[in-house]
């Protein structure tokens, strides 16, 4: 693939869509210089998305305007296609050795021919001449670099995780993956309203389990605990509120045992 001739193809004016697209799709297959381009028609379909009548079309109109030259493929199935990218010859000066004649060794003359009397006589050393000859032809800018300069990339910054939004999501059992945008706001409020307070993990942690006990069947949500936030200190709650009542076989058990002891005789 030739940059070059690809920024060359897009730069050209006055072509159908359909003809930009084909001198892309051969640009891609040239080299730097625009020669030895053979995709097939149907390579340059693909490219295109257009037919293969529509790709031959378009390549005798871009060969009719002057901007590539089409060739048999010698052998293969495909053509070989060159890209005329506009280019002008470059006079460059070359070193002849030798003089121009006599008077390159002599003193210096006047128009006329004679010698001068104002100059000082003295000898005049020889300076190669110059010769302007042709080379051969190259493009008019100089073809720009795609080679980008290499920079040391940056370590990968982690986004900072927020202690507080991760321990009260956490704590109240939140699935922070199906969250919607509402649920989302409400719970940045009250996250907003934890840091307010400073709350830390640990504290949050806390409250929620004396919340749990203290509102028994609440649901348990960081709006919930952001607005009783003050209510869940354990140093202020009284000790029957944070206590757990015995649950399960464990309170069936002891219920059946106080039974017992007030239907027992006080006799056996």
């Amino acid at each position: 693939m030739a940059i070059e001739c690809m920024v060359w193809a897009l730069e050209q004016d006055g072509l159908k869509t359909n003809e930009k697209f084909v001198l892309l799709g051969i640009a891609n297959h040239s080299r730097p210089d625009g020669q030895n381009a053979f995709p097939s028609l149907e390579t340059i379909a693909r490219y295109t998305a257009l037919s293969v009548s529509t790709v031959q079309r378009a390549i005798n109109a871009l060969c009719e305007k002057g901007l590539m030259t089409k060739d048999p493929g010698g052998g293969r199935k495909s053509n070989t296609y060159t890209l005329i990218m506009h280019r002008a010859e470059v006079i460059q000066l070359e070193i002849i050795e030798g003089g121009h004649g006599d008077h390159a060794k002599n003193d210096p003359v006047d128009p006329e021919g004679s010698h001068s009397d104002h100059a000082p006589r003295s000898s005049v050393t020889t300076q190669p001449s110059q010769a302007l000859t042709k080379q051969p032809s190259q493009a008019l800018t100089k073809e720009p670099s795609y080679i980008r300069p290499t920079t040391a990339l940056e370590p990968s910054r982690e986004k900072k995780r927020d202690t507080v939004w991760d321990a009260i999501m956490e704590a109240c059992g939140v699935n922070t993956a199906t969250l919607n945008s509402n649920e989302r706001g409400r719970y940045n409020k009250a996250v907003k309203l934890l840091k307010e307070s400073n709350a830390t993990a640990h504290e949050i942690h806390t409250r929620v389990a004396v919340y749990r006990r203290k509102f028994k069947g609440a649901s348990v949500t960081p709006v919930a605990i952001a607005n009783h936030w003050s209510e869940l200190d354990p140093a202020t709650v009284p000790v029957e509120d944070v206590l757990a009542a015995p649950k399960g076989w464990t309170a069936i058990k002891e219920v059946r045992e106080e039974r017992n002891k007030e239907n027992s005789s006080p006799w056996e």
